[in-house]
């Protein structure tokens, strides 16, 4: 044998041995990059396996000369003074400001579009939510307490609170879960200077600098398992083995069925786990990006940093502080489903057709002042398959489950395993990675 090949034979078996003694990471999102970053600190070897060509995972800044600004088509802000997030924004030096500007709720009457200040009696929904003794789905709760004529509006802000904020199913969504969540006084909201890939960037630079070994286009489907190793088979059969593994896939990926591209299968099976994850929610969203030769909306809602209408696409923010010309659509939960096979040019002139509606301008008018237009629509996203997660009635207990660790040899990680609030954003998979990866350390030591 040519001397090339025995060489090349023999670094391949040096790196199977070393990878013996690895721990390998599925997904480099949120979660699997800080878990790969905290684990690496402790001289751990880690392979990191992420099944698209980037890192990010539901993190996904845009570059695109048409605009004038990057675009956030995933993730996009920080709800709230988030310690993790923080922390890690001020360790990588990257800039962070305040969001200002008001909620402004518009809606139809006498042919005319009128702010509406009214709360729809939210303060009695919310205090029969604080003193639910026993939980049920969102749905149920509303047609037990909520249920007379007098109620009507409330029961539909209250859905499409739920649905287009949460992503939830209002008919498995847990009412306590919500309740939890939305009485929290979250204080300011932020956006990262530049978008939140710079956060992705500095764990990636990290972990690399740590000795991890990242692998892209690297997409796990078959994991066969005994305690303390892991073998795993990619799409593109390439093969790796360690003795730990960490998955941080989202946890729609999870509980697809083995008909679908995305399933995972592990050999042997782990049904509690699994089960566990078919019992946490998963929502999807639809983004879309539009910027024009003005802010015609701004004549209406002046200082409107969130804007509430009542039409198809009915959720718009603008980038207030920073002003320009670009607006952003919101369509998640239920109504998302409901567009999930639209095309990108059917939703787009859902969209303009929604505006039109709401500030009274020709729809014509409104096409001739676009300058740029996207639709990021994440339910057809492969791998990911939709937003975030919501908490059933059914996820505290699965997700104590998914944080007991198979046999110590594999673990689970993610936003969606993420127990305290707010959940479904970057700082819970940032706490769950890090987490996981403490949990992974104890067990090795």
């Amino acid at each position: 044998m040519p001397l090339p090949n025995i060489l090349s034979n023999l670094n391949s078996l040096i790196a199977l041995g070393k990878n013996m003694d690895s721990i390998i990471i599925i997904g480099a999102g949120a979660a699997g990059l800080m878990a790969a970053y905290e684990l690496s600190k402790h001289n751990k070897n880690i392979i990191l396996l992420e099944a698209k060509n980037r890192l990010g995972g539901r993190i996904h800044t845009v570059y695109d000369p048409a605009f004038s600004q990057h675009l956030e088509t995933g993730a996009e802000f920080i709800h709230g003074n988030l310690p993790l997030t923080f922390c890690l924004l001020k360790e990588a030096g990257i800039p962070y400001h305040t969001i200002s500007g008001k909620m402004v709720h518009l809606k139809k009457e006498k042919n005319k579009v009128v702010k509406d200040d009214e709360n729809d009696n939210w303060d009695e929904a919310m205090d029969e939510m604080k003193n639910l003794k026993a939980d049920m789905p969102l749905k149920n709760f509303l047609d037990t307490f909520f249920n007379d004529d007098k109620y009507k509006a409330l029961r539909s802000s209250v859905k499409n609170f739920a649905g287009g904020f949460d992503l939830a199913d209002i008919t498995t969504a847990s009412t306590k879960s919500l309740y939890r969540e939305w009485k929290e006084e979250w204080g300011d909201q932020y956006r990262v200077d530049g978008g939140y890939k710079l956060l992705i960037d500095y764990l990636e630079k990290q972990c690399k600098k740590n000795g991890c070994i990242i692998n892209t286009n690297c997409c796990a489907k078959k994991i066969s398992w005994q305690k303390n190793e892991v073998n795993i088979i990619t799409m593109c059969s390439r093969f790796f083995k360690g003795n730990k593994l960490v998955v941080t896939v989202p946890v729609s990926v999870l509980q697809k069925n083995n008909k679908s591209e995305d399933y995972i299968e592990f050999a042997p099976a782990i049904p509690e786990h699994i089960n566990a994850a078919k019992n946490i929610g998963f929502g999807t969203v639809i983004k879309i990006f539009l910027e024009f030769e003005e802010s015609f909306w701004s004549k209406k809602t002046n200082d409107a940093a969130f804007i509430i209408t009542e039409e198809n696409i009915s959720t718009w923010w603008t980038q207030l502080p920073v002003k320009n010309n670009l607006l952003i659509g919101w369509v998640g939960g239920e109504k998302a489903i409901s567009l999930k096979d639209n095309t990108n040019e059917e939703i787009l002139g859902l969209a303009l057709q929604s505006l039109a509606n709401t500030f009274q301008i020709n729809i014509d008018l409104i096409k001739t002042k676009l300058k740029a237009s996207k639709v990021s629509n994440w339910w057809k996203e492969p791998d990911i398959n939709g937003g975030y997660s919501f908490n059933t009635i059914k996820s505290v207990d699965a997700k104590k489950v998914l944080e007991k660790p198979v046999e110590n040899t594999i673990f689970f990680s993610g936003e969606a395993l993420y127990q305290e609030v707010p959940i479904g954003t970057v700082e819970a998979a940032l706490a769950s990675g890090k987490k996981t990866a403490q949990q992974v350390l104890k067990i090795i030591k």
